[in-house]
């Protein structure tokens, strides 16, 4: 079942039972989804309740929890540099992932994700949604090909999981902590007062990346903990928490970067 958060006006958090959401901006003329969740439920029948408009599809990158519903849509756009990923999905593992987020004995994957031909590559910069430009942000870090969507006339950053305060840097495509800061200190320049993430219903004040910058720059020469991800795909890596304020920001980082310390 999609449960369904208005945050602003025109804009729809719909998350999914693993806790995988999708961020619904409905122009005047098009909609936009950004992330399809995990596809255990189903998005676009959610998403049709709240408006009729054509859609503009976009995945934030490439990990399954975000790619799930994509099968749902006849046309969404991935990273291109996210491609990669898909190679390493195969049916099997993915439903046993999806089992063990949704509790049930489902089978949401009846095909690997390389073989979707819904998915399309990301080749443009930027579009608009009917008196609404949005335009495509580089935000590597959580992974290589992560963007976000920056909506000037909201003020507002859709950001899938690159901005979120426990920064994840040890799954599959990531890249180093130093990527994350540059991408951190890239965001300081774009005009907007709050963003989204892709696993909450609820909208993060700009200020909250400043703290993220800070407990990178905090980590450097500091004691990382061993730390393993409890939910699929269940990854190792190594944790840094920085602060315990209204809201927890820590570091994760891979192995590889753990050993070059």
């Amino acid at each position: 079942m999609i449960t369904i958060t208005k945050v602003l006006q025109n804009v729809y958090v719909l998350k999914d039972r693993a806790g995988c959401c999708g961020n619904l901006v409905v122009g005047k003329d098009r909609a936009l989804l950004f992330d399809t969740g995990s596809g255990i439920d189903n998005m676009k029948e959610a998403l049709r309740r709240i408006t009729e408009l054509p859609l503009i599809v976009v995945n934030s990158h490439g990990h399954f929890d975000h790619i799930g519903g994509n099968c749902q849509f006849e046309h969404v756009y991935l990273p291109k540099l996210d491609f990669p990923i898909l190679e390493n999905y195969d049916t099997k593992m993915l439903n046993r992932w999806i089992r063990d987020m949704s509790k049930e004995n489902i089978w949401t994957y009846l095909a690997s994700p390389k073989d979707w031909e819904c998915i399309h590559p990301l080749e443009f910069e930027d579009f608009d949604l009917g008196g609404m430009e949005c335009r495509i942000i580089s935000l590597k870090g959580h992974t290589e090909g992560s963007i976000g969507i920056w909506i000037p006339s909201l003020k507002l950053l859709l950001s899938g999981d690159a901005l979120t305060p426990v920064m994840c840097l040890n799954f599959q495509n990531h890249l180093s902590s130093q990527a994350q800061y540059e991408t951190l200190v890239q965001v300081q320049e774009l005009e907007f007062d709050v963003y989204l993430t892709s696993h909450q219903s609820m909208l993060y004040p700009k200020s909250l990346t400043r703290r993220m910058m800070k407990c990178i720059e905090s980590s450097r020469g500091r004691k990382f903990h061993f730390y393993q991800y409890p939910y699929p795909p269940y990854t190792n890596g190594w944790i840094y928490l920085d602060s315990l304020e209204d809201e927890p920001v820590a570091l994760i980082i891979s192995e590889e970067e753990k050993e070059k310390m």
